[in-house]
């Protein structure tokens, strides 16, 4: 868990300058708030997390859990719910 950290935090540091907002919107690629488990999969994708057979399970549970943590379980991670993590995170 704490190699998926780091990876998506440098990933964040290198392309989007820490701007975590910046970064969560650039992969809501459908543009409504929220981060479904493909938007997740190209994110982890970007940080080199998993490879094309494992990827799908992390962003699985990743979205599971955090949408979990927010209470709406949509099948999806709001902007509110990725905050929460980063700062448990960090």
């Amino acid at each position: 868990m704490r190699e998926l950290v780091t990876k998506v935090f440098d990933l964040v540091e290198r392309r989007y300058g820490g701007d975590f907002k910046k970064a969560f919107d650039s992969y809501d690629k459908s543009g409504d708030g929220a981060a479904d488990e493909g938007e997740i999969k190209e994110l982890l994708k970007a940080a080199g997390i998993g490879n094309w057979a494992t990827r799908g399970a992390w962003a699985s549970g990743i979205v599971e859990k955090m949408d979990k943590v927010g209470g709406n379980n949509n099948g999806k991670v709001e902007w509110e719910e990725f905050v929460r993590a980063i700062e448990r995170a960090g």
